[in-house]
């Protein structure tokens, strides 16, 4: 027969289990997002140093990175623009927007804005 110390030991161990796992899954939720934006940045800087001077093809790969990385970019959300004397810096503006939803109690909109240039 269990005491009432121990039923409390195994309500309390029970709570912290389920407080632990709601605030993995917020952390989780929260930084998808955030991984993938900051991993297509990185991609596009990696694109900007190998592509110069072709823009289509700079659009291109990076319409495809987004794609494999599940960022929901529209191609008329990114432009891929040639500035500075002679054309020779590239400038990369994209923007988009996720949402997060916790099991349809809460809803929060993320919007993402990258700039890069090379």
């Amino acid at each position: 027969m269990k005491t009432g110390s121990e039923n409390q030991g195994f309500i309390k161990g029970f709570f912290l289990l389920a407080l632990f796992v709601g605030v993995s899954f917020l952390l989780i939720s929260f930084g998808k997002p955030y991984y993938r934006y900051n991993t297509l940045r990185s991609h596009t800087k990696d694109i900007l140093m190998m592509e110069l001077g072709n823009v289509d093809t700079i659009k291109e790969n990076v319409m495809a990175e987004a794609a494999e990385l599940h960022v929901p970019l529209e191609e008329e959300n990114l432009s891929v623009t040639q500035q500075g004397p002679n054309g020779k810096v590239i400038k990369v503006k994209a923007t988009w927007s996720e949402t997060v939803n916790f099991w349809d109690y809460y809803q929060k909109r993320l919007d993402f804005d990258m700039e890069e240039e090379y």
